[in-house]
């Protein structure tokens, strides 16, 4: 594994992402001061992902015709712009807040696939799922201490500042990133950005065709979703859970949030990941679904984030099975393009469940909505995954009932 680019991309993630958390502490903390809706809280989370649905078929043609390298590096800085001017802008217009958070959504569904596709190109196979952990590990670990920082910035200082340091974070991680070797599969027969773009419909036929990656989406747009609806409602319940020290309460959800998430990820590093990746997938959606379907039950504010916390272990082995059966495809021309569109197609998935649940919270109060969370997503499961491991398990069958036939054979003879 070469230790010293994988370590640049960590490092790189890890800045992001610690500037990221802070600045969604400090979002989180100017949509309830500035509308107080639990509504609103789900509309923005929902405009900063929708980008990636649209995105994903020009971000994939990008990702298939440029240095995955010179991709991030631009988003980066793109999103460095962007995320300063928010607090300004905030105050300007409700709409102008919107308007940044999409075109930051724009910039991330350029980077995402980008970095997934770096990763599968810079490491080997053997250690790609180790990887992949290190990576989760590294995102939710700087997550964390963002929380942290954040929750104490927005209470002592206000929100501003701590849109300044997610800016300067995303500036750092660009330098780290543009020490990277300049990577690419060149497409078949040297094809230009817009005949990739035109052909994208014709890649996500493909991705259809496929079983696996066919029910791997299926699990994102659907089961994923239904999860997702919990986010902006957490939310809400450590906003009120802490009427005084609103970015203490968002704070408290976050951290224990992440530390599910890195437990997660040390977990799935020491996983092999042998055989079909749908099945961890489908055993991580489930253990969410119960995590937030116990939510519902209990009033008590910190059994409740607990539990969310514990329902994000789940979300590791979700991420890495993912990424890492369409990382382990063999190199293409049309690879950037599915990696772009699993992730922007679960991005649609993500943005409608942050509006539903904002919405659903709105009409039937929270703690009811977990319990729609839990069912409902557990449900989904079940209808994705059955049918596919039915045929699964028949075509395995078949594959096994031709060499039985020839041993029997050979020994009557």
């Amino acid at each position: 594994m070469p230790n010293r680019l994988l370590g640049r991309i960590l490092i790189a993630q890890g800045l992001s992402s610690l500037g990221t958390s802070i600045s969604t502490v400090a979002i989180a903390f100017m949509v309830y001061r500035i509308t107080g809706s639990v509504l609103q809280m789900g509309g923005i989370l929902a405009v900063s992902t929708f980008p990636l649905v649209v995105m994903s078929f020009i971000g994939g043609a990008f990702v298939d015709r440029y240095s995955g390298r010179s991709l991030m590096v631009v988003s980066d800085l793109a999103r460095a712009v962007l995320i300063l001017l928010m607090p300004f802008a905030a105050r300007e217009s409700t709409i102008y807040m919107y308007v940044i958070a999409g075109l930051v959504g724009v910039f991330s569904a350029v980077f995402n696939p980008s970095q997934v596709k770096v990763v599968g190109e810079l490491i080997s196979r053997d250690h790609l799922v180790r990887a992949n952990s290190y990576l989760s590990m590294s995102r939710d670990g700087a997550e964390l201490i963002g929380y942290l920082v954040g929750a104490g910035l927005v209470t002592l200082v206000g929100y501003t500042l701590s849109f300044v340091i997610d800016a300067l974070s995303y500036c750092v991680s660009a330098l780290f990133l543009a020490g990277l070797p300049r990577l690419l599969i060149r497409t078949e027969g040297g094809q230009g950005l817009g005949t990739l773009i035109v052909g994208s419909p014709a890649v996500l036929v493909r991705l259809w065709k496929d079983a696996r990656l066919r029910t791997n989406l299926l699990f994102a747009v659907l089961p994923s979703a239904v999860i997702m609806m919990n986010v902006p409602n957490g939310y809400f319940l450590a906003l009120k859970a802490f009427k005084g020290y609103p970015g203490a309460g968002v704070g408290a959800l976050e951290v224990i949030t992440a530390s599910g998430l890195i437990l997660g990820g040390l977990a799935m590093s020491r996983l092999s990941l042998k055989g079909d990746k749908n099945r961890y997938v489908f055993l991580a959606l489930l253990w969410m679904a119960v995590c937030l379907l116990s939510v519902s039950f209990t009033h008590l504010f910190w059994l409740q984030v607990g539990l969310i916390g514990l329902g994000a272990l789940g979300n590791a082995g979700l991420f890495v099975s993912s990424i890492t059966m369409f990382q382990e495809l063999a190199p293409r021309g049309d690879k950037g393009r599915l990696i772009a569109m699993r992730a922007g197609l679960g991005q649609m998935g993500a943005a409608a469940g942050f509006l539903l649940g904002g919405a659903l919270g709105s009409a039937i109060g929270i703690p009811r909505v977990f319990l729609v969370i839990g069912l409902l997503s557990l449900v989904l499961t079940g209808l994705v995954y059955l049918p596919y491991a039915v045929v699964a398990r028949r075509a395995a069958a078949m594959a096994v009932e031709p060499s039985a036939l020839d041993v029997s054979g050979a020994e009557g003879e």
